[in-house]
């Protein structure tokens, strides 16, 4: 008999087969790799820039310490800073430009000497011209004289000689008219030799004349060199002496400094030196006084034959010329009604200058003059000891030039003022006021005036005369400075000049497995990868280009840069940054 299940086995080997089939997990399909980011970089042909570059130290083509070629009591010399025009000259000594007078000592003595050498000449050319009338008028004629006496006295002689043959006379008077005749003889040999002799004295003050003018040349030349005098354009570096010490030719009272051209030097290895030896020019760069960047192209003047014991390198030397250069006004766009000015000067300097406190002196260039006659420029906003203010507001104040005028250090002349409206009445002197209390008495000021007052310089105005400006600012400022200065840096780039035209990629950009060089294209969201042959730089420093060699190469190319070395061929990408 066969056994049958049973309906309720059969039921619950349903349930745990049904409860088995929905225990175990669902199959699920892997989703696609994601694009590798990458960076690309569009290949184009072109040279690429250089990361060879040098910092060049720049200093003055020229220096010198001026001095006087003779000695004496320094009257005046120029402050620093300041810049000159110096002498031109053509090669036979002819003064083309006299150029800017730096120094001067006290010239007194020197025209004294002038005049005594001129006196001595004067002396000596009439000296000279007595001897010559003498020589050619004077004697000639007594010798003339002398010769007919001469000739008097032999006629006479042989008339004698007659007479005593007939015995006529007697030999006393026959010896007398001998006698006599020797005697002519003698006076018309002494003026022959007297002749000669002033022939000798005439050559002599032919000589004296040429030795006093020589003597004249000579303190003329000195007189001249009393004035110093630049022998070339440039700048005054240092001043070594002030106005009133006594210097000694040759001891050097500035340093001047040459600003245009300007040089820079720049020390080079020896392959360096040898790679830059036949190079003429080289491209530097530089930062202005207002922040902008400057490209120019600066000469190779010379790179040194030896290199430096210490540092083993050789010296090159660039010249670029130099250009003058002037800040603009500072948050002013209209500069019509804005003066500039170089100085400020306060109200009293009487003490400082030594003068009499009873004076009120104004700088003489700060004086402007116009149909209703002398004014200057008094700083409204500015008080001695305060803090200067960046601009200043400036109105004129009216004055009556005196006579006096004093000088300051050689440089600066001070004339003595009487501000209009004021009482210059000796009743109204306040000979008891302190000079911080009220301004001379010769001078009272109307109230905007006061001890502590201070007067711009000189201005300088734009499109207009200083006389005929109308503004009410001045702008204190240093004047005009130059593009380049002793001390700057500048960066020079030392590559060749040579590099071919090709296409150059970053070293990053290149993939390099078993000896052969690959790069990566960005192809259809795809990277391809590309054999390429590499042409080595010299150096190759971090972030220099390199340039690479292939017929598959166009220009307009993708070259992945950034993530190649995680790359395969066919590998999808997404571009994430492009450049070109």
């Amino acid at each position: 008999m066969t056994n049958q299940p049973s309906a309720g086995m059969t039921l619950a080997l349903c349930v745990a087969l049904s409860t088995l089939t929905a225990c175990q997990p669902e199959a699920r399909e892997l989703a696609p790799k994601a694009p590798r980011p990458v960076t690309t970089l569009r290949l184009e042909k072109g040279i690429p820039e250089s990361s060879n570059y040098a910092t060049a130290n720049v200093s003055s083509w020229k220096t010198e310490n001026l001095g006087f070629e003779v000695s004496g009591r320094l009257q005046w010399v120029i402050e620093p800073s300041k810049n000159i025009k110096g002498t031109v000259s053509t090669p036979e000594g002819e003064v083309l430009q006299l150029g800017t007078p730096l120094a001067q000592i006290d010239p007194a003595r020197y025209l004294i000497a002038v005049d005594s050498a001129l006196a001595d000449l004067e002396v000596a050319k009439l000296k000279e011209e007595s001897i010559r009338i003498r020589l050619e008028e004077s004697l000639p004629v007594e010798i003339e004289s002398a010769t007919a006496n001469l000739e008097l006295a032999r006629t006479e002689l042989e008339r004698m000689d007659l007479l005593v043959q007939q015995n006529s006379i007697s030999r006393s008077e026959f010896d007398q008219a001998e006698n006599l005749l020797q005697i002519r003889d003698a006076d018309l040999k002494a003026l022959l030799a007297n002749s000669k002799q002033a022939k000798a004295e005439l050559l002599a003050a032919a000589s004296e004349i040429g030795r006093a003018e020589q003597v004249l040349k000579d303190t003329q030349r000195d007189l001249a060199n009393t004035t110093l005098y630049g022998s070339y354009n440039g700048q005054v570096a240092k001043v070594m002496v002030v106005p009133g010490s006594v210097v000694t030719a040759g001891s050097p009272v500035l340093t001047l400094q040459m600003t245009n051209p300007i040089k820079a030097e720049i020390e080079l290895s020896v392959d360096q030196s040898r790679a830059l030896r036949r190079q003429r020019s080289l491209p530097v760069s530089f930062t202005l006084p207002d922040g902008c960047e400057r490209h120019e192209n600066a000469l190779v003047y010379n790179i040194e034959s030896s290199a430096d014991s210490a540092t083993r390198t050789f010296t090159m030397t660039l010249l670029m010329m130099n250009e003058p250069f002037r800040d603009a006004l500072p948050g002013i766009e209209d500069d019509r009604h804005v003066a500039r000015a170089q100085d400020i000067w306060p109200i009293q300097l009487n003490k400082l200058i030594g003068a009499d406190e009873d004076l009120l002196l104004i700088e003489e260039t700060s004086i402007l003059r116009d149909d209703q006659g002398a004014y200057f420029y008094i700083a409204e906003n500015a008080r001695l000891r305060d803090v200067l203010p960046k601009v200043f507001h400036v109105r004129k104040v009216r004055i009556l030039e005196n006579d006096l005028r004093i000088p300051f250090l050689g440089n600066w002349i001070f004339r003595s003022v009487t501000l209009k409206n004021s009482s210059t009445s000796q009743d109204e002197s306040l000979p008891h006021a302190t000079h911080s209390e009220s301004l001379p008495s010769a001078a009272k000021a109307p109230a905007e005036v006061t001890p502590t007052s201070m007067y711009v310089g000189k201005i300088e105005t734009n499109g207009t005369s200083p006389e005929a400006w109308t503004g009410d600012r001045v702008i204190l400022e240093s004047g005009i400075q130059w593009m380049l200065r002793p001390g700057d840096l500048l960066t020079a780039n030392l590559s060749p000049n040579d590099v071919p035209l090709g296409f150059y990629v970053p070293i990053e950009a290149i993939y390099e497995e078993s000896e052969s060089a690959y790069i990566f294209i960005a192809d259809d969201l795809k990277a391809r990868q590309l054999q390429v042959e590499l042409v080595p730089a010299k150096n190759l420093d971090a972030g220099e280009m390199i340039q690479i060699v292939s017929p598959e190469l166009s220009s307009g190319m993708q070259i992945i840069v950034g993530g190649v070395h995680f790359l395969q061929d066919g590998q999808p990408i997404r571009v994430v940054h492009e450049s070109n």
